[in-house]
């Protein structure tokens, strides 16, 4: 009985003083946080997601907390490495991060989840302490961010949900893109608000053909609002037609989203001076006969731009009918916001001037041949005209110099190192052709030799 009694004792001894030692074991307050290494992210930022803040109380061995502090921060995905070190000096612990962020960082884009990215940045910059404004690819990164954006989305009642990937716009262009997790949906339907020089229905019609039935994503929608609606308003003289905020909203009718736009449609416009830049400034006024502008395009008409893109098109035809093939003619504005007017440019590159080479004909016989050659009607080393073997196959079967004519065709070879164009012209018998051979002409040749454009080799 008396040693139980003393067993007792001895163990109440022993875990007494046991758990005297533990209330005991001495604590000491964080004193400072340094971070070192950072080059984009912020100290503050850094020290918040790790989890630690200055007077939090460290034991006397804290490294389980700072590793677990360590661990949070490289499990965000921001960093290529995270290491501490840590003093204690006056009762207080003193300690350091030492981190390499990861590069390189991308953009955010944010498409087709109902929220706009301004509201997203935002939201991400009050609720994620490393958000700057980019994110790095690691998929950390981007799991971290699409919950956070989830988030909103629930505060929303959104019925999206968002995973994040890194997509490639261009060469050597990246963005961290957050679309709704079971893919982009389409456009179902497109309404405008703002609009008054343009109705509804014309709008609609312009971006239907394009737009309805693909992925949305902004950008890509912008982009076709930009290709499609601002040519409709520029016709109008609406040169500074502006597409604001975008709002969808998932579709009523089919799986797919509705999307509002917001025009700002802006002052008309009128047309300024129409002139000719570049290296053939100097035949302005040959040019500007041949690009052939209505009257209605006179200083202070209504601009039509496409009006002027017509007349570009006339000039490179003109430039190419005198054998330089490989012409280009580019149009510019300079738009004077004050004056309210558009001044329009052409600047023509005409390039090389091709001369024609020989003639071939196959499909005929020897008559026939020889009597297209003699009514062939571009000489050897003259100006190659581009549109002048169409026209004369056209000018032959209209005028009927053979019986059965079935399918013609040119085909030029060009050279480019010596700037000559020989000239391959086909002819197809054709039983059913209903085109019949001119009264009067040879039996076995053509009639008299079609003549050619005005003035060929020369412009109209």
């Amino acid at each position: 009985m008396v040693r139980a009694i003393h067993c007792v004792l001895f163990a109440l001894a022993v875990f007494g003083t046991s758990g005297k030692a533990q209330e005991a074991a001495p604590t000491f307050p964080l004193k400072a946080i340094a971070v070192e290494g950072n080059r984009i992210l912020t100290a503050a930022g850094i020290t918040s997601a790790s989890g630690l803040k200055v007077g939090d109380l460290l034991a006397a061995q804290p490294s389980p907390v700072l590793d677990a502090a360590r661990d949070r921060l490289l499990a965000t995905g921001y960093f290529e490495t995270v290491a501490y070190r840590f003093k204690r000096s006056n009762d207080a612990y003193e300690v350091a991060f030492e981190v390499t962020e990861m590069s390189p960082l991308y953009n955010l884009r944010v498409e087709a989840l109902g929220v706009n990215q301004a509201e997203v940045v935002d939201w991400l910059k009050k609720i994620d302490p490393l958000f700057s404004g980019r994110i790095p690819g690691t998929q950390p990164a981007l799991d971290r961010t699409a919950a956070e954006i989830n988030k909103l989305l629930e505060a929303k009642e959104s019925k999206f949900r968002t995973v994040g990937k890194v997509i490639m716009l261009g060469p050597q262009k990246y963005e961290a893109q957050f679309a709704p997790s079971e893919g982009l949906p389409n456009v179902a339907l497109v309404t405008f608000e703002g609009n008054k020089a343009v109705r509804d229905t014309e709008l609609q019609n312009a971006i239907a053909g394009v737009a309805f039935g693909l992925p949305y994503t902004e950008s890509n929608f912008r982009m076709l609002l930009d290709s499609q609606l601002k040519p409709v308003y520029e016709k109008r003289g609406y040169m500074r037609v502006a597409f604001g905020k975008l709002t969808t909203s998932p579709s009523t009718q089919v799986n797919g989203v509705d999307v509002h736009v917001a025009i700002t449609e802006g002052p008309v416009y009128k047309l300024g001076t129409v002139t000719v830049r570049g290296e053939m400034e100097e035949q302005e006024k040959h040019l500007m006969r041949v690009a052939k502008l209505p009257e209605t395009m006179r200083f202070g008409a209504p601009l039509d731009f496409d009006e002027c893109q017509s007349a570009a098109l006339r000039i490179k035809n003109s430039l190419r009918h005198e054998g330089h093939l490989d012409a280009e003619v580019t149009t510019g504005r300079d738009i004077n916001d004050d004056k309210l007017l558009v001044d329009v440019w052409f600047t023509p590159q005409q390039g090389p001037q091709y001369n024609f080479g020989t003639l071939e004909v196959k499909g005929l016989g020897l008559d026939g041949e020889a009597a297209m050659k003699k009514a062939w009607g571009l000489p050897k080393g003259e100006p190659y005209a581009a549109e002048y073997p169409d026209f004369f196959l056209r000018r032959v079967k209209e005028e009927g110099y053979f019986d059965n004519l079935g399918e013609t065709r040119a085909e030029p070879e060009i050279h480019a190192d010596t700037h000559v164009v020989d000239v391959t012209l086909y002819f197809r018998h054709d039983p059913n052709a209903v085109n019949k051979k001119r009264k009067g002409g040879p039996e076995d040749t053509v009639g008299p030799p079609p003549q050619g454009p005005p003035g060929v080799g020369q412009p109209e």
